[in-house]
């Protein structure tokens, strides 16, 4: 007995054969320079072997040129045999320039561990994959250009710093990620090698800001009220020494008060001083675009404009779209870091449409924080330290802010 699918047909297939002129062969051609071109990377090998333990404060300064033929590209803090590439590796940071992410990840007794990614975790790999072919359409959008640091021919300043739970990581002097510590820890590394890097440098020693590529912000006179400073802006020619940047934003009357032709064009992933903090009965205002692939975003008031060593966050608000993303509203928490982070204050509240334009609003109460988007109150947070002491805004992710001030909170809308 023949099944029907196997008959014989007139274009000559039989018993589930493909016919040769159907293969596209082009495919498998690209898949097989591609894995030839991984396994070249992996032998491109820069290592230092660390001539003392690294500690807290030890900073690690990886320089380069991503190059074509070599779509892949590491960092590895590890310790054991790297000669057989059976070593442990504490710290794996791992570039992946076709697919515009990086991975973290740890590897003990050869067996790797879970993946960080910067990709979206809750997508399934099929969804995953032609999101990636949307984007590599679109990629000279500036939207993308502006998330993914790494780029072909263009030289990158990698910073790594060591902290006692974790190591922190920027690219160019702007803050990229963090890795938590795991087993093992880089505590205990004995080198440090970049793959897949031809002209890779390393430079290992110890420091007490974090980035150091980053600006410093100005010292912002006493006489100006409510001044926020600009320290995002990045540093030309990877110089790493500091410099002041001079924008500010300063205290509008009212939020709806029109933009001055001074006010400063605000890249990602900021940083800004309030010299005087948030006077009571004010409120911060950010006004910016999502990213249209929205993951999740995060505004932090803190006691000091820096990244490390970290400073205190008296108020964390954190936006997370990636969280059982099928539901109507964005889940929000709220939370406060001194040393350690207090219990998370969690509801779904927000109603935020990706790729559009928002206004967030964090209202310092008698009390406690208030938190609106687009006018609604999204949460509140209880002052779990005096409201005094904040004197610096962080705002990092996928909210893109356009401008950012202060302003009284009695003319602003609200509605529940």
């Amino acid at each position: 007995m023949i099944c029907v699918s196997c008959v014989k047909m007139d274009y000559g297939v039989e018993e589930g054969t493909i016919p040769r002129d159907f293969i596209e062969y082009d495919f498998a051609e690209d898949a097989l320079d591609f894995e030839s071109q991984l396994a070249e990377a992996r032998e491109v090998k820069f290592t230092q072997t660390l001539t003392e333990p690294l500690s807290i404060g030890s900073h690690i300064i990886c320089t380069g040129t991503p190059s074509d033929d070599l779509p892949w590209f590491a960092v590895n803090i590890g310790s054991g045999d790297i000669d057989s590439g059976r070593g442990d590796i504490a710290v794996h940071f791992n570039v992946r320039l076709p697919q515009n992410y990086v991975v973290r990840n740890t590897r003990r007794h050869n067996k790797w561990g879970p993946e960080e990614t910067t990709a979206f975790q809750t997508l399934t790999l099929v969804i995953y994959s032609l999101i990636f072919l949307l984007v590599s359409l679109i990629k000279k959008l500036v939207f993308i250009s502006r998330l993914f640091p790494f780029k072909i021919d263009h030289p990158f300043t990698i910073e790594v710093v060591v902290d006692e739970k974790e190591t922190l990581w920027a690219v160019d002097g702007v803050q990229y990620c963090s890795y938590a510590h795991r087993n093992p820890s880089p505590l205990i590394a004995e080198w440090v090698q970049v793959t897949g890097i031809r002209d890779a440098t390393l430079q290992i020693q110890k420091t007490d800001i974090f980035p150091t590529l980053a600006p410093s912000p100005v010292e912002v006179s006493k006489s100006l009220p409510g001044v926020l400073v600009l320290e995002s802006e990045l540093v030309d020619n990877f110089v790493c020494t500091p410099y002041q940047v001079s924008n500010y934003v300063p205290l509008r009357p009212s939020i709806d008060s029109l933009a001055e032709a001074s006010e400063p064009a605000w890249q990602p992933n900021a940083i800004a001083t309030l010299s005087n903090g948030i006077p009571e009965g004010h409120q911060l205002v950010i006004y910016g675009r999502l990213r249209p692939l929205l993951h999740s975003f995060a505004i932090d008031l803190m006691d000091t404009a820096r990244e490390w060593p970290r400073p205190n966050v008296l108020a964390h608000v954190n936006v997370r779209a990636y969280f059982e993303s099928q539901r109507e509203r964005q889940l929000v928490v709220l939370n406060a870091w001194f040393g350690e982070w207090g219990p998370e204050r969690r509801q779904r509240t927000a109603r935020l449409i990706p790729g559009s334009h928002t206004k967030l609003r964090i209202v310092r109460q008698p009390a406690d924080w208030a938190i609106y988007a687009d006018d609604l109150l999204i949460g509140e947070l209880e002052f779990r330290a005096s409201a005094n002491g904040v004197r610096a805004v962080r705002i990092r992710g996928d909210l893109y802010p356009e401008q950012v001030y202060l302003c009284p909170a009695t003319s602003s809308p609200i509605r529940e």
